[in-house]
């Protein structure tokens, strides 16, 4: 195959799209970015500070493999262009383990999934006093800075304000025809990323994903302050240019784009109380008066990202149902996939951590390269894992 020749258009200028087209331009293949909006990193892309780190549970599982695998590329991708440079950003996160649940939860994920010191070690959290998981490569960093060096990495072809109307793959399948509000795009691939607006792609109708509201505050440097970002259920950043961040809300209900003065002043309660010795030296404030921004993640189902071929339930043989499977166990079911189209979505508030590493699980699948992962792990993150659900529950029409 000469990848030289091939073409791939990539919907979603986040996080998300970025790293796809960096995963691209590795394997020379030609790239368009398309994005409705006027610029790169204008959603949960656009906040002004974001966390890096990897999530663990107390027992190896799928979940915390992939999450520790994807923080090590992260850093992989961080070290070879020399983003620490380009960047702005602070180094070290402490996540609390200050109550007891807590504590057992993650002091046993360090044995569990075999963590090395230098990934993450128990430690006491200088403000608090408390016990911590200390994460000394995490990172309070820039997403809008960090998406714009990514995509000036990967140098795509960029359509901003272009819409992608609506797409189909062509009859031999080798072929995806976009139409988009600049008119047709012939292409090979077809990457999908474009985070909520999901909901507007009819081949998506069927995915569980949920947009969710969150909404952080902007809050000028404060004297004293942590050189490092402190996780205790919310959050605060490092500082970055003299400002913080304080985050984050979460509310998959109630979605209004205005900011909502009493969830900043509960956050800001939440860190006095949390962080007492580091507040305590601190000017009074009125947390109303801080700058706000409302943003919306893309949560899944399961809250593990989508990654993978897109499934095309259009040709799905319904006829066979899961019960008859369960007496046949020589039967499987056979999932039709649009062969040219992939998909990544669902990364929620982890986006930074999983993008880059869900791009090159996602990119060479499509190309069907080796997988840089176990095929459980994969199976863990491919969006057929909610057909096979819905299958089972005979909830497929």
């Amino acid at each position: 195959m000469d990848h030289q020749e091939k073409i791939a258009v990539v919907v979603g200028a986040g996080i998300a799209g970025a790293s796809i087209c960096l995963a691209l331009n590795k394997r020379n293949i030609k790239t368009i970015l398309l994005d409705s909006d006027t610029g790169p990193a204008k959603h949960a892309s656009g906040n002004p500070i974001g966390v890096v780190y990897p999530f663990l549970t107390k027992h190896k599982t799928t979940e915390s493999e992939f999450s520790l695998a994807a923080f090590q590329y992260f850093l992989s991708i961080w070290d070879k262009f020399h983003l620490k440079n380009l960047v702005p950003h602070a180094d070290g996160i402490f996540f609390l383990m200050d109550t007891k649940e807590s504590y057992d939860r993650y002091s046993n994920a360090i044995i569990s999934n075999q963590i090395q010191n230098h990934t993450a070690k128990e430690s006491i959290e200088p403000f608090s006093g408390s016990p911590s998981l200390f994460f000394p490569e995490g990172k309070s960093v820039s997403p809008v800075d960090l998406t714009k060096q990514i995509l000036t990495l990967s140098n795509p072809l960029t359509k901003y304000s272009c819409k992608l109307l609506s797409w189909k793959e062509e009859d031999n399948e080798s072929k995806v025809l976009c139409q988009t509000s600049e008119g047709e795009i012939e292409c090979d691939y077809l990457f999908l990323t474009q985070g909520y607006q999901f909901a507007n792609d009819p081949h998506l109708e069927w995915l569980p994903l949920r947009k969710v509201r969150g909404q952080i505050v902007k809050i000028p440097e404060q004297k004293q302050t942590n050189t490092y970002g402190i996780l205790y259920g919310d959050y605060i950043t490092a500082a970055i240019d003299g400002y913080q961040v304080l985050g984050a809300t979460f509310d998959e209900f109630k979605l209004e784009e205005e900011p909502r003065p009493e969830e900043s002043e509960s956050m800001w309660k939440e860190l006095l109380t949390r962080l007492p010795n580091l507040s305590s030296l601190w000017e009074p404030q009125n947390p109303r008066l801080f700058a706000t921004r409302v943003s919306y993640r893309t949560q899944s189902q399961d809250r593990h990202p989508i990654v993978g071929k897109l499934p095309n339930i259009s040709k799905l043989d319904l006829s066979v149902k899961y019960q008859n499977l369960l007496r046949n166990a020589d039967k499987k079911m056979n999932i039709p996939y649009y062969e040219s189209v992939g998909i990544l979505n669902g990364l929620g508030s982890r986006g930074l951590t999983h993008a880059l590493y869900s791009a090159e699980i996602l990119v060479s699948s499509m190309l069907e390269e080796t997988s840089p992962i176990s095929e459980t792990t994969f199976k863990s993150l491919k969006p057929d894992r909610f057909l096979i659900r819905m299958w089972k529950r005979d909830q497929l029409t």
